[in-house]
């Protein structure tokens, strides 16, 4: 890869709030090019508190009901990312992600260019 993909490459980690906003943002990324991805099932920290740690299950009941998420981790460009954000800002909000990018200074493994 050349010195000006590898400065275009930012780590972009996006949290789907739901099942149905998981699939919605998974099809912005295909249609941007975003092909490779990881995606983790996470747990709120409401889901924690009230199955793990019952003595804060007065804390749990000030948190939303529904807590757990998916977390999806991907290498990509600068352009990929802007052309996503605009497939999530045309999202209906309650569907929407979650969003960072950040810059990689460098990386190893088989990154497709």
């Amino acid at each position: 890869m050349d010195e000006e993909a590898r400065s275009n490459t930012r780590l972009l980690i996006l949290i789907a709030r739901s099942e149905a906003a998981l699939d919605e943002l998974v099809t912005g990324m295909l249609d941007v090019g975003i092909t490779g991805a990881t995606v983790i099932e996470s747990k709120g920290l409401g889901a924690i508190l009230r199955q793990d740690m019952p003595m804060f299950a007065g804390l749990a009941a000030l948190l939303p009901q529904h807590t757990g998420s998916r977390v999806v981790i991907s290498l990509t460009s600068t352009s990929e990312i802007e052309r996503l954000q605009t497939y999530v800002d045309d999202m209906e909000p309650d569907q929407q992600p979650i969003g960072i990018a950040i810059p990689v200074a460098e990386f190893w493994g088989p990154i497709r260019a």
